[in-house]
């Protein structure tokens, strides 16, 4: 297509000139002979050449702007709507790249906040690996020392066992010379009136009986008033066990006797 317009102003250029020569020279008259050169004529000529040239040039132009007019509305159309479509192409790409950018942003953001997160989540395990760690060989330690403790524990508790026998057995002692000591400082020597056979109270023999004398108790009406303490006293005293005298009921027998 431009070929063919490109040889059709080609040909129009050539036309005017050998139109223009034509007329010059055959039209005019004109010559080049200097004897006969006329400038005015020649100029003349030459702007009517101009002006037919012209009018040729705008014939043309107006037939062939007639002749395309759809055609030229047709391109002009496209091109206007090419040129609305390339803008907002235009502007469909500036928003996508705006948009393309704030992605871009947005997520170097959340990489940025991602990395962050991991950082403090792995320094939180860390803490919580080294708590645990620090918690298990706590616990390995009071295993440790539980179990040292218990060691400790049964190796006392046969000592305590005995500590406590013997602090029992002080006990005893000390109520013993207690009691021996109040003996010996109630002990007076009683009327013959007042002394009882003891041998007659079942469960007292003549070797209990001289250990009661000696004790200070000589008769009835005392063993009618013993009670609980005083019994456990005189049978730890005659190394006698104490459900012994409550089985042979001796306060019982003495209450009968001492009537």
């Amino acid at each position: 297509m431009r070929k063919t317009v490109y040889l059709a102003i080609v040909l129009f250029v050539v036309w005017c000139v050998a139109c223009s020569i034509w007329y010059l020279f055959s039209v005019k008259g004109l010559t080049t002979d200097p004897a006969t050169f006329n400038g005015t004529s020649n100029a003349i000529a030459i702007i009517e050449i101009l002006f037919m040239t012209l009018g040729a040039f705008l014939i043309g132009f107006l037939a062939a702007y007639y002749l395309q007019e759809g055609a030229l509305k047709k391109w002009r159309s496209a091109f206007f709507s090419a040129e609305h479509e390339k803008k907002d192409l235009q502007y469909t790409a500036r928003a996508l790249a705006m948009e393309k950018q704030s992605l871009l942003n947005e997520k170097s953001y959340l990489e940025l906040q991602y990395k962050s997160e991991l950082a403090a989540r792995a320094q939180h395990n860390q803490q919580l690996e080294a708590k645990a760690g620090q918690t298990a060989r706590e616990l390995e330690e009071q295993k440790e020392r539980e179990a040292q403790l218990r060691g400790e524990l049964d190796e006392l508790r046969p000592k305590a066992e005995q500590l406590g026998a013997e602090v029992s057995h002080l006990r005893f002692k000390v109520k013993q010379l207690e009691y021996e000591n109040q003996s010996k400082s109630e002990l007076r020597v009683p009327k013959e009136d007042e002394i009882s056979d003891l041998t007659q109270i079942q469960g007292i023999g003549p070797a209990i009986s001289r250990k009661l004398y000696a004790m200070g108790i000589y008769s009835f009406k005392q063993i009618s008033q013993f009670d609980k303490n005083m019994i456990d006293q005189v049978g730890k005293a005659l190394k006698y066990f104490p459900d012994r005298i409550l089985r042979d009921d001796w306060v019982g027998q003495a209450r009968k006797l001492s009537r």
